[in-house]
């Protein structure tokens, strides 16, 4: 019903034609048949030139004898003939003949493969062949290194394959080969001592195989690197439609508050949770049919890709609640839902591009769904990590959505900051802060951890060392607000009479904030190998000494507040933030 009052009459025609244009568009781009640069660059081909099937190349038929003043005039980039090609000093002349014998190439040897078998046209296949685990136990057993291995296998293969054409002659003096034993050979041997001298220096790259079956033959130039891009299209696939039925979840919430029917609902018999949760119901119900009908168009596994995008459903509806509560006018609503698309697009799509390069984007769940449909396990830890914090962001939003439920909260008119603030202050239990100051630095943490992530992911994209500095600015921030707004809210309406009392809460969402980030720690560095980015932000393996850097700049943070007032939280947040960032240079070697 509100999707035929939103696109009745004439507007249900230019959104279907809009659909049928972005439905038409997005084919040719995933199929490829829509080039950006179609007919960049000129080609003067001579009439006994090679057939080029390239967009990109516009085709102009030059003669021979005009060829050298044609090029030298610039009405062709370059020019090729049955044998040569001839190009300019000028730097697009350059770039179109590197774009030129990149095509031949990969065209000489899509024509080798057509024409000839794989172990006469090409001097490097690769064969992948598994090999058993050791019978005995592994736990006692001395690990096995790749040249072992190697040795190993090739005893066997000597052992099933003996030579043939008689026995082998000994000469004077030498001793007879154990059975089974391998004759020594010195390439091979050179070869052994190669590779454990790269395994000791841990320079051996890990090698999958990905797609490939037992005794198959791999040919690296004929073979594309396995590169995401379409699983994580296909995995976007999913979220798409949620967003789309999340938007009129928010516009309705939003429309029965401006009508004041909220007002009716909440003079009823049922909590604000209950109405909170009926709203989403329907809604959410809509979301898991479209994952279902996705996944069975896909032939994906149903029960994991609900496993997958449950907790992605339920982010995502927990953000645009939160978007639905804050504001009351359909201007505010439809730019902060699409800053809400924007960075949920950013943190779910961006680390899947990853997949197999860093274990980072575990963080995303599209890498859950990109290795489901690339026939992966997935380990529970994996699982965890992508969607733990999603769920916990789920159960802040609608616990404190259902503490704010009320008629002077929903319908008044404040900036973003103080309405937050003012959420915080009506969830908390004013006769218990200390204990509402532990539960909000314990709900914090998965929206810090989210936010670090993504930050720590987009960092190893940059220089070391502006990543190193760019990731520890935001995190510290991030991390000292989260510690510090519940006190600061205790502050600014005055439930709170002296310093110390300051100080206690201070130390106890320090404490709370140190053990819950622990917890996360313990889960993510099972699946994240430990780097300089993760050291410093989760501060180490130590623990007193991180929890006292923890109780410290909050406990700085808060009682500056406490004397300066909200207008020096900002020089607060800064001083905490660079005694905080200090500590984590000192910790990754920094100051040595």
């Amino acid at each position: 019903m509100r999707l035929r009052a939103r696109f009745g009459g004439k507007m249900i025609t230019a959104v279907l034609i809009l659909a049928a244009c972005a439905a038409g568009v997005s084919f040719m781009v995933f199929q490829q048949g829509m080039v950006l640069a179609k007919d960049f660059y000129i080609i003067g081909v001579s009439p006994n030139a090679p057939i080029l099937d390239d967009q990109r190349f516009h085709i102009v038929q030059v003669p021979i004898a005009d060829s050298a003043q044609v090029l030298k005039d610039k009405r062709i980039d370059v020019y090729l003939t049955g044998a040569s090609l001839y190009y300019r000093n000028d730097d697009r002349s350059q770039y179109a003949a590197g774009a030129m014998k990149t095509y031949l190439g990969k065209r000489e040897i899509a024509l080798l493969a057509q024409n000839y078998p794989l172990n006469q046209a090409f001097p490097l296949r690769v064969e992948i062949n598994y090999l058993k685990a050791p019978a005995t136990d592994i736990g006692s057993a001395s690990p096995l290194t790749l040249a072992d291995i190697l040795s190993k296998a090739a005893k066997e293969k000597a052992a099933a394959s003996p030579p043939t054409g008689g026995d082998i002659t000994e000469g004077a003096g030498s001793q007879p080969l154990p059975p089974g034993e391998a004759i020594p050979n010195e390439t091979d041997e050179m070869v052994r001592q190669q590779l454990q001298g790269l395994q000791s220096a841990k320079l051996i790259p890990e090698f999958k195989a990905e797609f490939a079956g037992q005794g198959e033959v791999i040919v690296p130039s004929l073979m594309s690197p396995p590169i995401p891009l379409a699983q994580v299209m296909l995995a976007f696939a999913y979220i798409l439609p949620i967003f789309f039925i999340s938007i009129f979840f928010t516009s309705g919430f939003l429309e029965e508050k401006l009508d004041r029917k909220l007002n009716i609902l909440l003079s009823a018999p049922i909590s604000p949770f209950q109405i909170i949760i009926g709203k989403m119901l329907p809604y959410i119900g809509y979301s898991l049919l479209i994952v279902i009908l996705i996944t069975l168009v896909l032939h994906g596994n149903l029960l994991l890709a609900l496993a997958i995008f449950f907790p992605v459903i339920l982010f995502i509806f927990a953000i645009y609640l939160g978007v639905a509560l804050q504001y009351r006018t359909f201007k505010d609503q439809t730019f902060f839902s699409l800053v809400a698309v924007t960075g949920i697009t950013g943190y779910l799509v961006f680390p899947a591009m990853f997949v197999g390069i860093n274990d980072l984007s575990y963080v995303s769940p599209l890498t859950l769904a990109v290795q489901m449909y690339r026939g992966v396990d997935i380990t529970p830890y994996q699982y965890m990590l992508s969607t733990v914090p999603m769920l916990l962001i789920f159960v802040l939003a609608v616990t404190v959505g259902s503490r704010v439920f009320n008629e002077e909260y929903l319908l008044s008119f404040r900036p973003l900051h103080v309405k937050i603030r003012d959420a915080i202050y009506y969830a908390m239990n004013k006769s218990h802060l200390a204990i509402s100051t532990a539960i909000f630095s314990l709900l914090f943490i998965p929206v810090v951890f989210m936010v670090e992530m993504g930050v720590i992911t987009i960092s190893f994209n940059l220089p070391k060392a502006l990543a190193l500095g760019f990731s520890l600015f935001i995190c510290v921030i991030i991390e000292e607000i989260a510690k510090s707004l519940t006190v600061v809210v205790t502050i600014e309406h005055r439930l709170v009479k002296r310093w110390f009392q300051v100080l206690v809460l201070a130390l106890v969402s320090a404490a709370f904030f140190f053990i819950g980030e622990k917890l996360l720690l313990f889960m993510s560095l099972k699946v994240i190998s430990e780097s300089l980015f993760t050291t410093a932000v989760f501060a180490g393996n130590m623990l007193w000494i991180p929890l006292l850097v923890h109780m410290g700049c909050t406990s700085a943070v808060c009682l500056i507040t406490w004397k300066t007032g909200l207008k020096g939280y900002p020089l607060a947040v800064l001083v905490g933030s660079l005694l905080h960032g200090l500590y984590n240079l000192s910790l990754i070697g920094v100051f040595k």
